[in-house]
């Protein structure tokens, strides 16, 4: 009875690694890996799965991480010495630099086409602290102000002519299916002209977290209450839905080369945008 017992609990526990770590956060996605947050680290694995290394230990905390176009940099938010500020790494690791100075927390969205990374900030914001989207170098100076009176989260396109984004924060964003005066399409907007599209709001959900794919914007939506990946496409105004999931949240995604990176149910997730067939990567963190 004895064995039986020790040889059914290891056999569970492989079935467990087998599935990879859980609690892997917020994804990026370059040609040939993916870097994350666990444990408030940043970790970078093969992208089709495998054994990861940390590329960050800092008694700090890092957040929002994000792959340069080239995959050689990853921008990155970190909370060193007491403040939230934007920092850069090579993606083989390194020592982090750090680009922001100002008080006022610099959350990363992104990079812009000119290879200057996106982030916002309510520095400018005064009394209400309403954020807004700058620019900064990986060389560092001045941050510059993206021409938007307010934004939130977001990403501009790889071409620069339009800019996708949510115009405001939430005070709870762990509302589950949350359809109060918050809920925000996401803005499209062309820079150029101003001219500005929304995604479709047909029951009043959310829209997050945008990104940019094949000339397309993705983002996450409560429409089905939970919440999952959809697209919309600004020039024929036509939308789609990519997952459906029922049991756990998409709780962010990211835009690679050739696919889309997402978390859901503490792993992270490889979505063909085309077929809408996702697979689970299998990521073992140890450390």
């Amino acid at each position: 009875m004895k064995s039986a017992f020790i040889f059914l609990t290891t056999l569970f526990c492989f079935q467990l690694f087998g599935q990879g770590t859980q609690l892997l956060r917020q994804p990026t996605l370059s040609n040939d890996a993916v870097v994350f947050v666990y444990a408030n680290d940043l970790w970078k694995a093969p992208s089709a799965g495998g054994q990861a290394i940390r590329l960050t230990s800092n008694e700090g905390y890092e957040l929002l991480p994000h792959f340069s176009a080239d995959g050689s940099m990853i921008a990155f938010t970190a909370q060193y010495g007491g403040n939230l500020d934007v920092y850069v790494i090579p993606a083989n690791g390194g020592e982090p630099k750090r680009l922001t100075w100002h008080s006022t927390g610099d959350f990363v969205q992104g990079w812009t086409p000119e290879g200057e990374v996106l982030f916002r900030s309510g520095r400018e914001g005064r009394p209400t602290q309403t954020n807004k989207f700058y620019t900064v170098t990986p060389d560092g100076g001045f941050p510059k102000a993206v021409d938007i009176p307010r934004a939130a989260f977001g990403e501009i396109s790889p071409d620069g002519k339009h800019i996708a984004y949510v115009p405001i924060t939430f005070w709870d964003p762990e509302w589950r299916n949350y359809r109060g005066g918050q809920a925000m399409p996401v803005w499209i907007v062309d820079m150029q002209t101003k001219a500005l599209q929304r995604t479709p709001q047909l029951s009043r959900e959310r829209h997050l977290d945008p990104v940019w794919f094949n000339n397309k914007v993705f983002y996450l939506s409560e429409r089905d209450y939970a919440s999952n990946i959809w697209s919309y496409d600004p020039a024929s105004g036509t939308e789609q839905q990519h997952t459906f999931h029922k049991k756990f949240d998409v709780k962010s995604l990211d835009a690679g080369p050739n696919s889309i990176v997402y978390e859901q149910g503490g792993y992270l997730h490889l979505l063909n945008p085309e077929t809408n067939v996702s697979q689970q990567l299998e990521i073992n963190v140890q450390g």
